[in-house]
């Protein structure tokens, strides 16, 4: 790998909301089924995540899909460095997973 390319990561929110609603109406069977622990998202914490990007020669946040023991989904969190290779002296998972710790205010997001 030569290096990522560089590339603006933002999309119109509208366009994000549109991606969010296609996931929630698959991880719902014709709305009978109630969501899961995890199925929409979840969240870091800013501690966490700037303690990844503050290491020597990070450039990038990567994410892997995981699951727990228990079967049940992660996102294990490493920094990159400009090639885009893991700088593997750290890693997080452990997210916090909405369902159950979603917006309490409106978010188009949420839906």
């Amino acid at each position: 790998m030569t290096g990522p390319q560089a590339r603006n990561h933002e999309i119109e929110l509208a366009a994000a909301a549109a991606m969010t609603a296609r996931h929630r109406a698959q991880t719902t069977v014709q709305g009978t089924r109630a969501a899961g622990e995890g199925d929409y998202g979840g969240m870091f914490s800013k501690e966490a995540i700037l303690r990844l990007l503050d290491q020597p020669n990070a450039q990038h946040l990567r994410f892997y899909y995981g699951r727990n023991q228990r079967g049940g989904k992660e996102l294990v969190l490493v920094a990159a460095d400009t090639d885009g290779n893991d700088i593997a002296e750290l890693a997080m998972d452990g997210h916090l997973p909405c369902p159950p710790f979603c917006p309490v205010n409106p978010s188009v997001l949420r839906g």
